[in-house]
């Protein structure tokens, strides 16, 4: 298989499945934020607090839907931060609607809603019947999304760097220990049988760097000043080699709400691209 030949056929044509409009399509349409919410603990307002409390604790549960009789809806909520003692109603909360998503909200669309919020409650025709937390975002269909996207984002910026340094010449801008790196897993692999080439054994970082030294590319890419897009990259390597170890915790040392700003920032990148891409 000849370089790119995933991305593009040999005539030119950008194959199906290679686009951010392909991958966003896919958890705009089939995956919703039904693959992730939990269904909520509820009680009644007349319940003893340290009832409540107790079940809370013992799920590790943050918050419990409210109702007014045993199988009515639930319209109020309480905290396990904010109960002390006394009845649930004394401390129940009402569920805004700025505060509930529908079950069919498109999981690409709950990211952004973290940025604000730690969790959204989940409403369906029977009223609230879940919750997401920051800790749900962790779950495999979010996990997919977001390998699925850096993925694409590696794509791009190896065939920027294949067709910005002919012959080679990205060579020059590399130190002799990356390229040394690249030169053996091209071994490795060519024992293998695969058909590739040197650039196609190049780590993320070799990339990453090779892109924020061309000032042009840069530009076209409209990646920012030169040290926040070098953190973004930084970033999203480490959320990618977390995802790819399976590491339960995707916001170790961070928070979603610094992350999801990085991954809007790598959407747009791979939009720019894709239509530079099209009209090349």
């Amino acid at each position: 298989m000849r370089p790119n030949s995933l991305w593009t056929s040999p005539q030119g044509y950008r194959r199906k499945g290679t686009s951010l409009k392909d991958l966003r399509k896919l958890f705009e349409e089939k995956i919703t934020a039904q693959a992730v919410f939990e269904p909520i603990q509820s009680c009644l307002e007349q319940a003893d607090v340290a009832e409540v409390l107790k079940i809370l604790n013992e799920r590790d549960f943050d918050h419990a839907g409210v109702a007014t009789e045993p199988g009515g809806f639930v319209t109020r909520f309480v905290s396990r931060s904010s109960m002390q003692t006394g009845k649930v109603r004394d401390c129940a909360q009402k569920i805004l609607p700025e505060f509930t998503i529908s079950d069919m909200t498109p999981l690409v669309k709950l990211l952004p809603i973290f940025k604000e919020r730690d969790y959204v409650f989940v409403s369906a025709e029977a009223g609230v019947i879940g919750i997401i937390t920051a800790a749900d975002l962790s779950k495999p269909a979010v996990r997919i999304y977001l390998f699925g996207l850096i993925s694409l984002l590696e794509m791009h910026l190896g065939y920027w760097v294949r067709a910005k340094y002919p012959d080679q010449t990205w060579r020059k801008q590399l130190k002799e220990g990356r390229i040394s790196a690249a030169e053996k897993v091209l071994n490795e692999r060519r024992r293998k049988d695969q058909e590739i080439d040197l650039l196609d054994c190049l780590q993320f970082c070799d990339k990453r760097d090779l892109v924020l030294c061309h000032q042009d590319l840069r530009t076209a890419l409209d990646l920012g000043k030169n040290a926040d897009a070098r953190r973004a990259l930084v970033l999203l390597e480490r959320l990618r080699n977390q995802l790819a170890h399976s590491q339960e915790d995707l916001v170790a040392n961070s928070s979603w709400q610094d992350l999801i700003p990085v991954i809007e920032w790598a959407e747009s990148v791979i939009f720019v691209s894709d239509k530079l891409v099209g009209i090349r």
